[in-house]
């Protein structure tokens, strides 16, 4: 496996899947995808004991995605903005490979893009998303080649409620006495910008790992 996808996205075949994988896809190289919800994993308890080895010493999953970014050449992580900020398993991800840091750096050298998805129209939450995951990568020496943020849906268009909720975000995204419909949900296939976007940092990759 030369690169490894990681989306923190709860939501079944989610934009933030399907964004990630089309970087993967358009890298042609051997590749594997996994989703953070479907792991046991605990935020960092700033214990230190990592900071001999190299190796955390919670026992949760963690330590399977660690063996799956070891092996790796290249990351591409996607992530989205809740309330203005990265998502928490995203953000888990990044304090526990705090673990692979200390004295030896192990990710190093990697290459890396990030992604995003989130609810756009002028908010700048999708871009800050992707801005945080490149700027961890960068702080673990891995080159960042590129980052995309997408557009994504409220959970208010699928919670049951968006169309009489007094706080529904429906209105406000699509006009007053909108209800959710069908017709309002977007698909990043739809974005043929974000899709070429991302198909261009796939590119990269692979050159870059064929450079190596």
């Amino acid at each position: 496996m030369q690169v490894l996808g990681i989306s923190g996205s709860p939501v079944k075949n989610s934009n933030t899947d399907r964004l990630v994988k089309t970087v993967l896809d358009a890298t042609g190289l051997d590749y594997e995808f996994i989703k953070l919800s479907e792991y046991d994993i605990h935020p960092c308890r700033a214990c230190l004991g990592c900071a001999k080895d190299n190796i955390c010493k919670q026992h949760d999953d963690w330590h399977i995605v660690e063996n799956k970014i070891k092996e790796c050449e290249a990351l591409v992580i996607g992530g989205y903005p809740t309330y203005g900020t990265l998502d928490s398993r995203t953000k888990m991800l990044t304090e526990r490979m705090y673990s692979m840091h200390h004295q030896r750096m192990l990710n190093k050298g990697k290459i890396g893009a990030a992604v995003a998805v989130g609810v756009g129209r002028g908010i700048p939450s999708v871009d800050h998303a992707a801005d945080q995951i490149a700027a961890f990568m960068q702080m673990e020496g891995i080159n960042v080649v590129g980052k995309v943020s997408g557009t994504g849906n409220i959970s208010c268009l699928s919670c049951g409620y968006g169309g009489t909720c007094g706080i529904s975000g429906v209105p406000l995204l699509f006009g007053k006495g909108a209800v959710p419909s069908k017709d309002k949900y977007i698909s990043i296939e739809g974005q043929k910008d974000i899709i070429e976007k991302a198909k261009e940092i796939g590119q990269k990759i692979k050159e870059m790992l064929v450079e190596k």
